[in-house]
């Protein structure tokens, strides 16, 4: 049998899809497509104008001077608190990591969302009680929300009770960097985050990192499958420019479990491994003066 290219094309992508979908299935999620921005979907409900947590926290506010050079940031994602696939022992790795580390270079802790596999209270504590130990390290956890904690109507109240800063969308600066949190746990920003975002950044005299849960977009196979980067493509080609334009440092995100690094234009996006499937977490080494950032994986 002889296709011709547009069949061909059809064909690919129908494959792709369904390896996708095989691929979600093994790894016990048995969701559709849809379901991946369960809860309350509309991120425009959740909007607040973006908050600057380095004017309401002190401990942040002293960062703006203190926080400079070469330093390194702790960066966990997907922990999926009670989901089916979670590594066995992961736990116990972390925290024997923890004890072992050397920590006097991390200045501070990034998760990156789906930290509740179900959006359930009980896994939402059982998280809070996995930071605690970082935090019991005088390292502060600064979080943003993934899809997976959106599961339930109520996702976004747990969230903000047990993430610290209890919000999805804030800022906070260190001597030369301005640290922006997206919310992309509905798989967009929405038109009034963007709106915002666009204006606050064009603003900074300082050159921003960029953390939230969704990549912008992924490898091919991801591509087949939109749940696994932003599903809007206007918006997603609008994020693109505009980051590329500011030259922004990085783009931090999770989702995407398998992670990967893409150059997009004037900028790099880090897709960080899950903890919770992957037994994996980040140090990622920020050099301000050189404005370079790199990372190595530990498990």
């Amino acid at each position: 049998m002889v296709y011709n290219i547009g069949e061909m094309k059809k064909l690919r992508i129908f494959l792709g899809t369904l390896f996708s979908l095989s691929l979600i299935a093994l790894a016990g999620c048995n969701i559709t497509p849809e379901s991946f921005w369960s809860g309350d979907n509309n991120v425009n409900h959740r909007y607040r104008p973006i908050k600057n947590i380095s004017a309401s926290d002190d401990e942040i506010r002293g960062w703006t001077d203190s926080v400079s050079g070469s330093y390194e940031v702790l960066i966990l994602t997907d922990v999926h608190k009670g989901a089916g696939y979670y590594k066995s022992g992961v736990d116990a790795a972390f925290e024997k990591w923890l004890n072992s580390y050397d920590l006097s270079k991390v200045k501070f802790a990034l998760g990156l969302g789906d930290f509740a596999d179900g959006a359930k209270e009980g896994q939402m504590k059982d998280y809070a009680a996995l930071v605690s130990k970082i935090e019991a390290k005088g390292k502060k956890v600064l979080n943003v929300i993934g899809n997976h904690d959106l599961f339930q109507s109520d996702g976004y109240e747990l969230y903000s009770k047990y993430c610290y800063p209890g919000t999805s969308y804030y800022k906070f600066y260190t001597k030369n960097l301005a640290w922006y949190g997206l919310d992309s746990g509905s798989g967009t920003l929405g038109s009034r985050q963007l709106e915002g975002l666009k204006a606050a950044m064009a603003a900074e005299s300082k050159r921003v990192v960029v953390f939230t849960h969704v990549p912008l977009s992924r490898s091919e196979l991801a591509q087949w499958f939109l749940p696994f980067c932003l599903r809007d493509t206007t918006e997603r080609n609008i994020l693109i420019q505009f980051f590329s334009e500011m030259e922004i440092q990085g783009y931090l995100c999770g989702h995407y479990h398998p992670g990967g690094v893409d150059k997009f234009g004037n900028f790099t996006q880090y897709n960080f491994r899950s903890f919770g499937e992957n037994g994996v977490w980040y140090i990622m080494y920020v050099d301000e003066d050189a404005g370079s950032i790199s990372y190595k994986e530990f498990n």
